[in-house]
């Protein structure tokens, strides 16, 4: 399906997040420092909306249990060991697109030569 639109840069301004449902699947949309990122709406833990948790600077706390995210990466900060699903981001003409076919982990560990559309 490749990069779809999901929103307006407009409707998500610097140091928010969203939550909203593509193809049925709960996103997350954060925006840090102009920088939107694309992110499953869904601890890891027992998954909680994490768009019903804190976006703190540049830290997404779940509501649920507490468990923290680095917003820029994904990255777990408390527990160190998890990480968030997230997707590929585009901002086009004030378009925000996303592509639910890959997350990032994935087009980190593509080999040489692979196709990722």
């Amino acid at each position: 399906m490749g990069f779809q639109k999901v929103a307006k840069t407009e409707d998500l301004w610097g140091g928010e997040m969203a939550g909203l449902e593509v193809n049925g699947e709960p996103i997350l949309l954060v925006n840090i420092d102009n920088q939107v990122r694309a992110y499953a709406d869904a601890c890891p833990h027992q998954k909680g909306r994490l768009s019903e948790g804190t976006l703190t600077q540049k830290m997404l706390r779940c509501a649920r249990h507490h468990w923290e995210f680095d917003a820029c990466t994904g990255a777990g900060l408390n527990p160190r060991n998890t990480c968030l699903r997230s997707f590929p981001v585009k901002v086009e003409g004030g378009d925000i697109l996303i592509d639910m076919d890959l997350d990032v982990a994935e087009l980190a560990v593509a080999q040489p030569g692979e196709e990722n559309d």
